[in-house]
């Protein structure tokens, strides 16, 4: 041995099983904090992967930018890509709406046109076509179409090829023109207009980059817009919602590292403790107090030597498994997350959390194993007592000795009783703290209701209605999940007890009371669907005083109809513009007041494509709104977002269940000395079991009550910042979620116990009176 350091490894040798529960505890700190950093690096870059595709690869867009001062911006060294974005004044072809834009090949590619066939327009005479319009119009590539613009000018272009689906087209039965930045600016200046388009570097601080243009070219506020979900998903956002979602996922993540603290302290702090006479001896022998310290913290290093390598790899491969599992569960609406990539920043944040945590959590025992007398050495390990600070003998007036002497274990050290049942509170309050992201992904990305159609229908022109034939007709057709119709009858006179309004009349047909039903608050949905009532917001029950019963006065047709509110539902899925009151009704009731049988709007819901066939059965005046597109799209990022959000809570709950665990397990490991001179002095084992459960329960209680009331604050605080601010909901005490969490908390901490006490059992005393 050429170091007294030296004994740092030659202990770890001979005392493998005393150092091994510290080993796990850091091992898996560091695990559990690899794959939260590694879960949030690569569910970020999928949802920015999605973002791009969704929204395009922009970062700024600028209005009304003289074109010398495009020029120059897009010369600059933090410019990737940018370019001017044309958009034409509204026009039609063959009756079909047309979106006539324009924009360079380099820019149309970030925008995520993408050419299917043919080329990229390349003179002012040459655009591209969507799919649907060719296959609608029975259009190829060279042929020449004429557009008819809103100046009365016919302009010829050639078909040069053609690109994808987009969405917002087929959602809206339109159709679109790609033509380069020379055709569109051949049109009149009135005609059309320009934005222009900025991808900035990576790795570039695109915040200050947007302030410097503003600022060298005297830009205004209202003349530049960023891609707010891109930059925020980026990190690179200064909009005050996306500040206050950083602000909450820095704190969250402190709280995930404190949950890493707080296990690896505490093992830590009980490893230094059970060890009282061994550094007493090493004082005896001419340790200074320095070296002493040096020794805890080169073993601190040597415990991360083994823990962290397996700790980073054991996370790295859960968060594998995880995304294996992600991509499988639903590749269909989700966005496939990268298998088999290192992720940087967890591996990173694995590592340092186990260094920085060992070294900080070795400097309390560092200092108290310095501390120890040579004269207390002598003693043995039983003199460790006075480590715990015990002055008085435990409570047995209120409590049986073994339950009191569990209780006095517990209280007994401060430091302890904090550590221990501060890994109760954090886990609490973390899971806690990550519910919130559940309630603000539920408002930020609404999914989609039962109601939502995958294809709509509706007349060209105000006036058109369409025939119930028609509905019947569709409900033939292969693959046809639901076929539900409306009719509408607007800007009616109503009013009611509180005085007058206007009011809008809606018909419901079967599948559509059947989803009312689960919206139902009070009333009888089965009493409007017979035709003796009518259904109503449960808005106006707060703003109108409206109640089951209450009666509201509709004049149509200069007659006046007197209509009961027979149910409420928590909302119907129309918007009142103006304040109006939005009345339903069924199908019969709406006929008999207005005199109305056909349908503005029928919906459908499909199980696979079949747009090409309802359009063949279709009049020309009706218009068919493909939404399918839309709906995978809005499917695919609420999963995206829930994925991020429940993949956390779980890991979460796993944090909580292994912190519990191993918590439970290092206390009493650090007391199978004492244990065992229980064991010496006559105390049987069911006796000791009830001393492990009394403290175990000790630091679960308090941990639970610490942890409940920071949550709940923590709680408040997160939510009133993310959802009241934006979306204006009230915060409510989560006292299911509280409830539950605590409740698996306390059940988790007496399952941990059982193994310990075995052990306990099994223990030969005298090996363990003699052990160091």
């Amino acid at each position: 041995m050429k170091s007294y350091l030296s004994l740092v490894f030659q202990y770890a040798r001979v005392h493998k099983s005393k150092s091994r529960l510290t080993v796990i505890c850091i091992t898996v700190s560091v695990m559990l904090v690899t794959t939260i950093f590694g879960m949030a690096d690569m569910s970020l870059r999928s949802q920015t992967d999605e973002a791009i595709r969704r929204y395009g690869n922009w970062h700024a867009i600028i209005s009304d930018l003289p074109n010398n001062l495009a020029v120059k911006i897009g010369k600059r060294q933090d410019i990737n890509v940018a370019g001017y974005l044309g958009m034409a004044a509204d026009t039609t072809y063959k009756g079909k709406e047309l979106i006539v834009q324009s924009s360079s090949r380099e820019l149309a590619e970030q925008m995520n046109l993408v050419v299917t066939s043919g080329h990229y327009p390349a003179s002012a005479r040459e655009a591209l076509l969507d799919r649907p319009a060719m296959e609608q119009f029975n259009l190829s590539i060279g042929d020449w179409i004429e557009v008819a613009f809103s100046d009365g000018q016919v302009r010829q272009y050639q078909i040069s090829g053609m690109y994808g689906d987009y969405s917002t087209l087929k959602g809206s039965d339109a159709h679109g023109l790609q033509l380069s930045p020379e055709g569109m600016r051949e049109l009149p200046a009135s005609q059309y207009k320009e934005f222009f388009y900025i991808q900035f570097k990576n790795k570039l601080n695109i915040t200050e980059a947007i302030s410097q243009l503003k600022a060298e070219y005297q830009l205004s506020d209202k003349q530049v817009s960023t891609n707010v979900m891109l930059l925020g998903l980026m990190g690179q956002s200064d909009n005050s919602t996306m500040l206050s979602v950083y602000f909450t996922a820095g704190i969250l993540f402190v709280l995930v590292l404190l949950a890493g603290v707080f296990m690896i302290a505490s093992s830590f702090n009980m490893s230094i403790l059970e060890r009282t006479q061994f550094f007493g001896l090493l004082r005896c022998l001419g340790a200074t107090k320095k070296q002493i310290k040096r020794y805890v913290r080169l073993e601190g290093l040597q415990y991360c030597f083994r823990a962290i390598p397996a700790g980073v790899l054991a996370g790295s491969i859960i968060l594998w498994v995880a995304i294996a599992v992600l991509n499988e569960l639903n590749s269909q609406y989700l966005p496939i997350m990268p298998m088999f990539k290192i992720s940087l920043p967890g591996i990173l944040a694995g590592a340092s959390t186990g260094i920085i945590v060992v070294m900080i959590a070795s400097n309390a025992p560092a200092k108290h194993a310095a501390k120890v007398s040579p004269q207390e050495a002598v003693t043995g390990n039983i003199n460790q007592f006075n480590n715990y600070s015990i002055t008085k003998a435990s409570n047995t007036k209120l409590f049986p000795v073994d339950i009191a002497m569990g209780l006095n274990h517990a209280f007994s050290n401060t430091k302890s009783m904090i550590l221990i049942s501060g890994s109760f509170a954090i886990s609490i309050i973390l899971f806690l703290c990550f519910t919130i992201l559940v309630t603000f992904m539920n408002h930020a990305l609404s999914p989609l209701k039962p109601y939502a159609p995958d294809m709509t229908l509706e007349g060209d022109q105000n006036t058109a209605l369409i025939n119930h034939s028609l509905k019947e007709s569709l409900k033939s057709l292969p693959y046809v999940k639901n076929v539900y119709g409306r009719m509408f009858y607007t800007n009616i006179q109503a009013s009611d007890k509180n005085g007058a309004n206007t009011a809008t009349l809606v018909s419901y047909d079967e599948p559509q009371f059947q989803w009312a039903k689960e919206a139902l608050i009070s009333g009888d949905i089965d009493q409007v669907q017979n035709g003796n009532g009518v259904l109503v917001d449960y808005g106006y029950l707060e703003r109108f005083g409206w109640k089951i019963g209450d009666v509201v006065t509709l004049n149509i047709g200069a007659i006046p109809y007197k209509v009961k509110v027979a149910g409420i539902v928590s909302g119907v899925p129309f918007d009142s513009a103006n304040g109006e009151w939005i009345i339903v009704c069924s199908e019969s009731t709406f006929t008999s007041l207005t005199g109305i049988s056909d349908y503005k709007i029928i919906d459908m819901q499909v199980t696979q494509d079949i747009s090409d066939q309802v359009r063949q059965r279709l009049p020309a005046h009706i218009k068919l709104l493909d939404l399918q597109q839309h709906n995978n799209e809005v499917r695919t990022g609420y999963f995206a977002m829930a994925v991020f959000v429940y993949g956390f809570l779980l890991v979460i709950a796993f944090v909580a269940l292994i912190n519990i665990v191993n918590t439970v397990n290092a206390s009493v490991s650090g007391r199978m000395n004492h244990y065992g001179v229980m064991r010496a002095v006559g105390m049987s084992g069911g006796q000791l079991k009830r001393v492990v459960m009394a403290e175990a329960a000790a630091y679960a209680i308090t941990g639970s009550i610490t942890g409940g009331i920071l949550g709940l604050f923590l709680h408040r605080f997160f939510f009133k910042m993310l959802i009241t601010a934006n979306w204006g909901q009230n915060w409510q005490p989560p006292l299911l979620v509280l409830t539950i969490i605590i409740t698996l908390a306390i059940l988790t901490t007496f399952a941990a116990a059982i193994s310990p006490t075995k052990k306990i059992e099994e223990m030969v005393i005298v090996n363990v009176v003699n052990a160091w």
